[in-house]
């Protein structure tokens, strides 16, 4: 495949045959935002394409279809837009989406057709924390789920080392753990 490029030449870029580009829609802060989208670049291949929804962009993503959701803000922060919101969620596969901050689950999230995952530091989320240390944290998959290619990810514990140098929030390691977990990548040693 070939793309027009700004001196108006050529370039031969990646075949795109066979190839499949994930994209997923965040709603957080803009600094997990970017930290996250880094892991992944790092670690995916820039196969999967992380892309920020805020109260700003999202009225642009109304045709965008994205394969998983992931929602680390207080949703009642965008009341005006619920209706994008919803749309966005019922045509994803998967929707993460933390407990510790949205303690209860919208019902247009709970009739939704998508796996819902859940995470935070509480008991009843799907994907939690056992243990944190200076250099790793002990994640616990707390109920199987179905990845991307229908393979069954049991109940477990996965220890992930924290690089010291760049501090990750707690948060930012369970998503990270999710998407890779959701897209059958290999569970990253060090974030």
């Amino acid at each position: 495949m070939y793309i027009f490029g700004k001196t108006g030449n050529y370039k031969n870029i990646k075949k795109l045959r066979g190839y499949k580009m994930t994209f997923i829609g965040m709603i957080s802060d803009h600094k997990s935002f970017e930290n996250i989208k880094e892991i992944l670049k790092k670690n995916s291949k820039n196969e999967i394409n992380l892309i920020h929804v805020n109260k700003k962009s999202i009225s642009n993503m109304k045709n965008i279809r994205f394969e998983t959701i992931i929602i680390d803000s207080l949703l009642s922060e965008f009341k005006e837009e619920t209706l994008l919101i919803e749309n966005m969620c019922l045509h994803a596969r998967y929707i993460a989406i933390n407990t510790d901050i949205n303690v209860e689950i919208p019902k247009y999230i709970k009739e939704t057709k998508a796996h819902i995952i859940t995470y935070g530091l509480n008991q009843k989320a799907t994907v939690t924390i056992s243990s944190i240390t200076e250099s790793s944290i002990l994640i616990y998959l707390q109920k199987s789920l179905k990845n991307i290619k229908g393979k069954t990810i049991e109940i477990g514990e996965k220890r992930v080392k924290v690089n010291e140098e760049n501090k990750l929030k707690t948060y930012e390691v369970l998503i990270t753990y999710i998407i890779f977990l959701i897209e059958s990548k290999p569970i990253i040693e060090q974030t």
